[in-house]
């Protein structure tokens, strides 16, 4: 017994020890003195570590890099090495990029420095100390190194496999102290043991397979269709009437009610639903077809196209932001790609931004800055990141849409509040806002994040980009191809914006366009 316990305890402090090891791994490399490049460098090989440094994404394929120093360099990532250099593995892990030093070209350099300003004038939007005096905007404009660094590859794939292999390998030697341990208190046989342990993990793994094989069939089914784009067929049925009798007024009651109605009190999900900027629009083109164009405007995140087909409901194509349920490459969140991220993405449906049904309806939800809604007007609650998900299984026209929310008292959180767009294939387009326990739906055909209701708000945080939608629609007349629709998203995009949607009401499909690259769409639906 004595030989057994001593033998458990060492194997419990080598199950630690290499845990420990796989978590703080250190490559023994060494990152480049960025400040001593000089024109002998162009051509030479170079490592950066990510640990300790700042890092700045300009795009997918551009990143300044700045050590602890008044260097500022741009970073250049091939294609095929964008899922490596992101914020989650360089948060989650110290690895190695190496590169090839080269010149920096004035259009990089230019790139970067108004990447930065216009960082800087987002950040000054919320809070004014952010504002950057010339003397500041020109020493940063000179930081900026004339030399840059080309990826050419990443050991990321090396670091995840030493980690993934020393937690293995400690959780072996931690369940190998469990049995000795029992063993020798119980004095029974550690194969007896070992088996029992082995028994229940399958039990275990049966049943889970069973209680979620629903989710694993939708999560089977997820298809990577471009970096950070997802589509999902979820071809089950979703609870919206569970949704609606749940008077949910909350993220916070959401989530709970995601993790009691769909993952069996298991819930995974956490949502912060107040990520949209954005702009919208109707039109028509010469065939009379009805175009709903659609920004969605906020940092940086992964997003999944769904199509759902309802029994008792109208099938759509929706988006929605991953972010919003902490899914993504950003520090801290899970990766899309990851088992936990593809179990976490079968909840999206809940929390679409934007969608077009296929009886013709187009909704999005865009944000208001004028503090939180929650009307008590003695009807049932709804909260309003649903009422999308409701309006594209429910309605069919405008007028179907508006009878719906008037059934309800609406609620939204975290000091803001939203309204909603929604047009139908008949033409008809509506701008829905709420102030105190009364709806107010104003018949018009764009929309940004301004109050359009006449009233005390009326007008409130208005910019330039109302004026561009309504100027670019009557310079036609109201009526656009799907190129000019697309021309005017990108008229009024910013520097934020995620993804660009054109939907065709009539025909049932979508354009999807992201991160500003208007010169390439994915296609959904006929």
């Amino acid at each position: 017994m004595k030989k057994k316990i001593i033998a458990a305890v060492i194997l419990l402090i080598l199950g630690i020890a290499v845990i420990a090891a796989g978590r703080f791994y250190r490559p023994l490399t060494r990152s480049a003195d960025v400040t001593a490049f000089t024109d002998a460098s162009i051509g030479t090989t170079v490592n950066i570590i990510t640990d300790k440094n700042y890092y700045y994404p300009i795009d997918e394929f551009n990143w300044t890099y700045y050590p602890v120093s008044d260097i500022i360099v741009c970073v250049t990532i091939p294609e095929d090495l964008c899922n490596e250099v992101n914020y989650q593995f360089i948060d989650q892990y110290r690895m190695t990029l190496t590169g090839t030093v080269e010149a920096a070209t004035d259009e990089m350099k230019e790139n970067a420095y108004q990447a930065f300003i216009d960082h800087y004038k987002m950040l000054e939007e919320y809070n004014p100390a952010f504002a950057l005096s010339d003397e500041e905007k020109g020493y940063l404009r000179d930081s900026i190194s004339d030399y840059c660094i080309r990826i050419t590859s990443t050991d990321l794939k090396t670091v995840q496999l030493i980690r993934t292999s020393a937690y293995i390998a400690g959780a072996i030697f931690i369940l190998s102290f469990v049995i000795l341990l029992i063993s020798a208190i119980s004095k029974k046989s550690a194969l007896k043991i070992f088996l029992v342990f082995a028994g229940i993990i399958v039990l275990l793994a049966a049943v889970a397979a069973v209680v979620f094989h629903k989710h694993l069939g939708i999560m089977a089914g997820i298809r990577k269709d471009g970096k950070g784009v997802y589509y999902m067929e979820y071809n089950k049925e979703l609870k919206i009437d569970e949704l609606l009798a749940a008077g949910i007024t909350s993220d916070e009651e959401l989530i709970k009610w995601l993790g009691k109605a769909e993952y069996h009190g298991i819930s995974p999900v956490t949502l912060d639903p107040t990520r949209y900027g954005c702009s919208s629009f109707a039109a028509r083109t010469s065939d009379g077809d009805i175009l709903f164009g659609r920004n969605f405007d906020y940092p940086e995140t992964d997003t999944v196209i769904i199509y759902t087909d309802p029994e008792n409901g109208y099938a759509s194509y929706s988006v929605a932001d991953l972010a919003v349920m902490g899914i993504g490459y950003g520090a801290g969140m899970v990766s899309p790609d990851s088992p936990l991220g593809r179990f976490m993405m079968t909840a999206t449906p809940y929390v679409v931004c934007d969608g077009v049904n296929e009886a013709g309806l187009g909704v999005s939800i865009l944000e208001l800055d004028i503090g939180e809604i929650h009307q008590d007007a003695g009807r049932s609650d709804l909260f309003v990141y649903n009422a999308v998900r409701v309006i594209l299984d429910r309605c069919a026209t405008v007028d179907e849409a508006i009878d719906l929310l008037n059934g309800y008292d609406i609620h939204t959180h975290n000091d803001v509040s939203q309204h909603l767009f929604i047009a139908d294939k008949s033409g008809r387009s509506v701008v829905i806002e709420w102030f105190d326990d009364k709806m107010y739906v104003n018949e018009l055909d764009a929309v940004t994040n301004s109050v359009l209701t006449p009233g005390d708000h009326y007008g409130e945080e208005a910019d330039w980009r109302l004026d561009v939608l309504i100027e670019g629609l009557e310079a036609n007349g109201g009526i656009l191809t799907n190129e000019q629709a697309r021309d005017l998203l990108e008229d009024v995009s910013q520097i934020m914006t995620e993804w660009s949607a054109v939907y065709n009401l009539n025909d049932f499909n979508a354009d999807i366009y992201m991160d500003r690259n208007y010169a390439h769409a994915y296609h959904y639906g006929s």
